[in-house]
């Protein structure tokens, strides 16, 4: 399946509403694959909807998909934060399984990246990740990212209370 992917259309963009359909499908297979995100219980149109209408239109946010072959594959994005820390944004990924391990959560990441630092400006970029989760632990550290905290407890992961934690890239 990997390889086939590598031959198919790849682009990173912006989200657009004609997504939708393949938006729900990409979260609902992480859903039921357990993936460590926080999205945990199956998600439906109508709610999805509201969520992609939320990303497109707002001002303090920077958001792309990773498409293969049409469909979304991946989804990152930073979130401004506001008045005293304006300097700062808060970094999101998630990754269809058939898309990881082929660097395009990478390439996805660093789109976001640049264009969030450069729409608002950031001076830190800030991002939380589940303990367990060491690939993309992994991937953070190579991308500039620093373990600056550890909250033990602060995620539910379905029913059991698992460690988090933060990291951070000094930009400035």
């Amino acid at each position: 399946m990997k390889k086939l992917i590598q031959k198919q259309k790849i682009e990173i963009r912006p989200p657009k509403m004609s997504d939708l359909n393949s938006l729900l499908a990409m979260i609902n297979s992480l859903v039921e694959e357990k993936a460590m995100i926080i999205v945990q219980d199956k998600v439906t149109l109508k709610q999805e909807r509201h969520y992609l209408k939320e990303i497109i239109k707002t001002k303090n946010a920077v958001s792309f998909f990773l498409i293969i072959n049409g469909e979304v594959m991946g989804s990152a994005g930073i979130i401004k934060y506001e008045n005293i820390k304006s300097h700062i944004g808060e970094m999101g990924i998630i990754i269809k399984k058939e898309a990881r391990g082929l660097g395009l959560g990478e390439k996805l990441f660093k789109k976001v990246m640049e264009e969030g630092i450069k729409k608002f400006k950031l001076r830190i970029v800030i991002l939380d990740v589940f303990k367990g989760n060491k690939i993309a632990q992994n991937l953070y550290k190579k991308l500039g990212f620093q373990k600056i905290g550890l909250i033990r407890g602060g995620e539910k992961y379905y029913d059991q209370y698992v460690d988090n934690v933060m990291m951070a890239k000094y930009l400035k």
